[in-house]
Formats: C-alpha cells, structure tokens, sequence
C-alpha cells in the first residue's frame, strides 16, 4: 500500500506524516504533492491506496482533484483536509466519494481515526476485488469444461436439445430461428503434434480448441463451436449452426493455421447440413463416418465430406489369400520365409486404387482375428493370448497410410508370433520332460491328470495338449507303457507272484493289470512269462 499527501504548505504535510502510523497500516510508501496537478502525476504513476489532499491549491484545486481522482483512480480513499467548512468545499467531498472532512487546525486522534478507517475500507474493497477475480478466473477455467459437456451431451444425443435450451440460448443465441446445423470432427491421434507439446494430450486439444474457435469467430460469428468432445470415438467437434455456408473454407483456415502455427493438419469429416436441432446426431454420424470413409493414400486431401451410406466395399481384402501362407512362416521360425511371404502381399497392396480407414480396421480386425485362432490352435488360447495391431502404427505424420510401415508392422507381428511359438516350444519341452522324469520316478504310485495338474501348476487341459504335441502320445498312454515295461522286467527277471508285480507297477488289482497288460502286448502276463523262458532255454541250448 501506498499513500500520497497533497497540501500546498508543507508544514500540514510534515504533520499528516508525522501523526500517521504508516507502518502499522502496511503502507510502505507516502508520497508528497503541493498541488493538484503534481497529485495527478504521482496518481497515475504509484497508485496509491489513500489520499489526503487540501481543497485550496494554486494550479488544481482540490475539487478539480476530487472529481479526477473519482474518474481515473476510484479505489483510491480520499481524506479531505481543509481549512473551510463552507458547503461549497463540502459538496464536492460528497458528491467525489470523500471518506472524511478534517479541518484545520489538524487533531491527531481524528487524522489517525479518519486514516484507519480509510485503510480498513481500502483493505476490504480489496479483499473482495481479489475474491471477485478468483471466482471469474476459476468460471473460466471451468466454463470451456461445462459447455465441452453440455455440447458433448447434445450432439451424442445423450440430453434432449429441450433440456439444454436456456443456456445455449444465452451464450450461443441458439434461438427458435435457428433452422440448420452441420457437424465437423477430428481426432488429435497426431504424432507431429504430440511431438510439438511434449506428447502433452490435454494441451495439445486445449491449443487445437482455441485455434478452431478463433477462426470459427472470424468466419462464422456466433454461429459455431468447437469442444473437446467427452465420449470415445472422436477428440475434437465443431458444431455449425444458422447459415451454414462457408463450412469448407472455415475448416480449412482451420487447417492452415494450424499448418503455419505448428506444421500440423488434421484430416476433418463434416456431416450433411440437417434440421436443427434434431439434425445434430445426424450430421455427427455422418461426420465420423466421413473421417472413416476417407481414403488413406496420399494426396486425398484433409477435409473429407460425408458421401452417403457405404453399400460394402467391392476391394478385395489384401489378406484374404495370405492368412495360411502367415501362418505357416511364422511357425517355421524363418525370417526369411516371413519376408518372402510379405514381399508377395506388398505388391498385392501396393497396387491398390484406394485403401479406406472403414476398410483398413476391418482388415485389420481380420488378421488380428485369424492370429488369435492360431494361438488357441497351438496355445489353447490361455489368458492374455491377445493381439492388438494399432492403426496408428503404420499411419505418417500427415494421417496418410504409409505402406512400409504397414508391412513392418505386420512383419513384427509375424516374428512376434514366431519368437514366442519357439520360446514356448522349448518351456513345453522342459514341462514335459519334468513331468516324464516326475512318472518315472512316482510310476508305482497312483497318478492322475488331475495329480499331476496340481503338482505342475498347470490345467488338465493344458497338460494333456502340451504332451500330446511334445511326446507325441498321450499322457495316459505313456504312463501305461512306462509301467507295462518295468512289469515285463519284472516278469523276466524274477519269479515274483502277479500280484505283486502289479502293485509294484501301480496296479492295485491283479485282473486290471493283466487286463491292461493283454490289451499292450498281445498276452497276459503269464503267457509273456512263459514265452520268454521258452526263448531264453531254447539259446540256452
């Protein structure tokens, strides 16, 4: 805070400096002028809080001085000190916004009471100008926010146009005269312009927002609005409405602004001009099928209109005859069958008149599908078996396709796919050859499927296929032929009872064994016991 007194004899400005209290008011400054004029230049220059100036001055007087100060520095505080208490030196006190009247000779207790109150006044005008100015910053902070989610609402149609009525008619002039409305979208999927703020999303629509709208006010007026928008599917609309002529020129000022101020352009769909307000749904799904119809090769252009319902693409797609041929390279593990494989698809695709963005994700979508199955093929489709191949990945700075890195992209896939096949090939063999060292050593045990899933961690499922495709049987039947072994071993080598060989081979019933023993080898035990003595006497001899 500062203070400024103005008095042509210095002797009532030493005394006003003396009996005030500067310091304990927050006043770090006081300033002197000897007449009107001087205050004048002081005022302009330092501002200060309070003013104690005299009503008879050469050059300007203090009612020149009063009605100035009113005009140019009303949050100043004024204390009048004056050696006249006729009404003629009152009145413009009054009129002037004057805090208090103090005549001369000066009372110290009344110049401190009449200065305390002026700084308690300044102080709590202060106060609620600082509070005035929070709150409208923080409205325009939020404002953008609210009407982003009242136009978002709208357009969506998620809010009927009845229930939003009032405010947009207030802020936008959106009145019952208002017959038309057109839509425009685009997204801010723009590596140039992430790369620009720092991959900053937020600032990155914040700047794409404003740019929009200052253009939109330059072409249009009051009759368009650009927002963010809060559901998925599209990053930034622009909402027309009134006479909706000059669309295309405004979009691409748009454009170009962008294009000078950031070296970025984004590829626009707009929607036919509708029926307001029942049309804005309309025009907006058209606008984003626009965007999606929109051919993706260079040279397009970047403003895409909507052309109507697609009645189905006649191109055929690009991987209709190479998903087998995929495949098959990706599991032979070779880089070079999986390059010889592309290098076929990429003259198919190269010689392509159009590639749509429709056409792109349902391509697309086709090989992520038909990798998918390969993995519920080979993996069984276990948890977080999934791919993604994102279409950003293979589109330029510009929003054009760019055929290399389309093939690069699916390449990677491919040697993705192929890298993790061998790496599970050999996980599967070392899971099989523990499991079969596990049977080996526990054969004359009982074993289950289910055992050995809960020992491996592992599911039944699982197990079986993993040692169907390694071992080339069944677990089952390994185990059967594992014990049928150890049982002719025994069968030979010793003269045990039946029924012991078989509980020491896992069997715990004799009949079961033979049974099983019949059905592998073509005899029953005792046959197999009897032949292999007949053998080993008839070498004898």
């Amino acid at each position: 805070m500062k203070a400024l007194i103005v008095d042509d004899e210095k002797h009532v400005r030493e005394a006003v400096r003396y009996f005030v209290p500067w310091e304990e008011y927050g006043i770090e400054a006081v300033y002197e002028a000897a007449n009107g004029k001087e205050a004048v230049e002081l005022i302009k220059a330092e501002s200060p809080a309070i003013i104690f100036t005299d009503m008879r001055m050469p050059l300007m007087d203090g009612a020149e001085l009063l009605e100035w100060i009113h005009e140019h520095s009303p949050r100043s505080k004024v204390i009048v000190i004056s050696g006249y208490q006729d009404y003629s030196y009152v009145q413009p006190a009054i009129v002037y916004g004057g805090m208090d009247y103090l005549l001369k000779p000066l009372n110290s207790k009344q110049l401190v009471l009449a200065a305390e109150r002026a700084v308690q006044k300044w102080k709590s005008e202060e106060q609620e100008r600082f509070r005035a100015l929070h709150q409208n910053i923080q409205l325009n902070m939020l404002q953008p926010l609210y009407w982003d989610k009242v136009f978002s609402e709208l357009v969506s149609g998620s809010r009927p146009y009845r229930e939003l009525k009032r405010p947009l008619e207030e802020q936008f002039g959106l009145s019952p005269e208002v017959q038309s409305c057109r839509i425009a979208v685009f997204s801010l999927m723009n590596r140039r312009l992430l790369q620009r703020f720092n991959q900053d999303a937020q600032l990155s629509a914040f700047v794409a927002v404003n740019v929009c709208n200052e253009i939109i006010a330059d072409c249009c007026g009051k009759r368009g609005y650009a927002f963010r928008y809060w559901n998925t599917g599209m990053d930034i609309v622009i909402a027309f409405w009134g006479d909706a002529g000059g669309v295309e020129e405004c979009l691409s000022r748009i454009n170009e602004s962008m294009r000078q101020a950031y070296q970025v352009q984004f590829h626009i769909g707009a929607g036919e001009v509708s029926r307001f307000p029942e049309g804005l749904t309309v025009s907006f799904e058209q606008a984003k099928q626009a965007i999606r119809q929109r051919s993706l090769l260079p040279g397009s252009g970047h403003i895409h209109f909507y052309q109507g319902a697609a009645n189905g693409f006649k191109e055929e797609s690009p991987f209709q005859h190479y998903i087998e041929p995929f495949k098959l390279a990706a599991l032979s593990g070779q880089p070079d069958r999986i390059a010889e494989v592309l290098e076929k698809w990429y003259e198919q695709v190269a010689a392509m008149p159009a590639i749509r963005q429709e056409q792109l994700e349902k391509w697309q979508k086709e090989l992520e599908s038909a990798m998918l199955r390969w993995r519920q093929e080979i993996w069984g489709g276990e948890p977080g078996a999934t791919v993604n191949l994102d279409l950003e990945q293979f589109l330029d700075e510009e929003g054009y396709i760019s055929l290399d890195r389309w093939k690069q992209t699916i390449a990677d896939a491919l040697q993705n796919f192929s890298q993790e096949r061998i790496l599970n090939q050999k996980l599967d063999c070392q899971l099989v050859n523990d499991i079969k060292r596990y049977i080996n050593d526990h054969y004359h045990q009982e074993i289950t499927l289910q055992h050995i899933a809960e020992r491996f961690f592992i599911s039944r499922e699982n197990i079986s296929r993993k040692f169907k495709q390694i071992a080339n049987e069944n677990l089952s039947d390994y185990l059967t032929r594992l014990r049928i072994d150890k049982a002719k071993a025994l069968l030979a080598n010793s003269d045990m009872r039946l029924t012991q060989i078989a509980e020491l081979v896992g069997f715990q019933d004799e009949k079961y064994f033979s049974r099983v023993f019949k059905k592998t080898t073509g005899q029953t035990p005792r046959e197999y016991r009897k032949t292999f003595f007949l053998g080993r006497r008839a070498e004898d001899r």
